[in-house]
């Protein structure tokens, strides 16, 4: 699941990714970074859903949130094996793609807070 920021020089992403099962910390996405890739597997015993707290703005005032569900397991026997999401994030709000061959589109707005 890559996840991009095109926002531009000076502005960073901020963002809080986790799991049922798993907390991968706070961490920082500046203009031009490599995109951040979360691998996992579902496991049958546990549907696994992840999430990420996004924050952006400027001079450290992260005043545009959203917390987004990039993943949620199908059906206990039924796994999204292979499957890949692709996230990006713009001034404007957070694009998705379901493949690397389909332009991302505009999913969601950014929520002032």
């Amino acid at each position: 699941m890559p996840f991009y920021i095109l926002f531009g020089p000076g502005r960073i992403l901020e963002y809080h990714c986790y799991s049922n099962r798993d907390d991968l910390g706070i961490k920082n996405m500046a203009f031009n970074a490599t995109p951040y890739v979360i691998a996992f597997h579902d496991e049958i015993f546990y549907l696994t859903t992840w999430n990420c707290l996004l924050r952006q703005g400027t001079n450290n005032n992260n005043k545009f949130v959203y917390d987004v569900q990039m993943y949620k397991a199908g059906p206990r026997l039924i796994p999204r094996c292979g499957q890949i999401r692709i996230w990006t994030a713009t001034i404007e709000g957070i694009y998705f793609a379901r493949d690397l061959d389909t332009p991302p589109v505009l999913a969601l707005r950014w929520i002032e807070k």
